[in-house]
């Protein structure tokens, strides 16, 4: 089962050290999200982690980077799918320039997942959950998603009120992979959380991938 990690939009100081040691840990997908970040800034932040968890990080945004630093992939904003053809000529250069990088987006509509010719390497299903703070519901019921999960031929991660206890939730209703965010960083200790999930997994007999 996948386990993704999306970054702050905002900066944090102590994101990259903790980060770091989720590395260490297995974290093996990271979704590098900073919205507000110049080219510059962005290239410096990749700068600072060491080469060798390059391959495991997504771009959100200024996605030319992901070919200079070899990245694991690049996600697809709604904003980018506003121009069809900009958008099928850019993922087109991605896969000229490396054929093995991975292009993902999100999914507001789970009748998305029927498409015939898939276009991503996997997706995600926004919001999946309500949120523990209770701000935000799930824009999906198990009864509604669990026939598309159970046909569709993507890769499905669940997204939007994920934590630790959603997690064989999740499993048993056909998602491939799960994508935590405020549940880790919010925390008062983000790496510690970190560890809580893959005990989770491993208590699950779920494979990390």
């Amino acid at each position: 089962m996948k386990l993704i990690l999306i970054s702050p939009s905002k900066p944090k100081d102590s994101e990259i050290p903790l980060l770091l040691h989720m590395f260490e840990e297995g974290l093996p997908t990271y979704h590098l999200r900073k919205t507000k970040f110049s080219t510059r800034e962005l290239k410096q932040f990749i700068s600072d982690i060491p080469q060798k968890y390059h391959e495991r990080i997504v771009l959100h945004t200024h996605h030319e980077l992901a070919i200079k630093f070899h990245l694991k992939g690049i996600y697809i904003t709604r904003s980018h799918k506003k121009n069809k053809v900009r958008l099928w000529l850019k993922k087109k250069w991605f896969k000229f320039r490396n054929n093995k990088i991975q292009i993902t987006t999100t999914f507001r509509y789970a009748g998305k997942l029927y498409e015939k010719n898939l276009r991503y390497n996997y997706v995600f299903i926004s919001p999946v959950f309500d949120s523990p703070s209770g701000k935000s519901q799930a824009g999906f019921t198990e009864n509604n998603l669990r026939p598309f999960l159970q046909k569709t031929k993507y890769k499905v991660i669940a997204r939007g009120g994920v934590s630790i206890d959603k997690i064989q939730k999740a499993h048993e209703m056909g998602f491939a992979g799960m994508a935590f965010d405020t549940a880790i960083w919010k925390t008062e200790n983000p790496l510690q959380e970190f560890l809580k999930v893959k005990e989770k997994f491993a208590e699950l007999n779920l494979p990390i991938e």
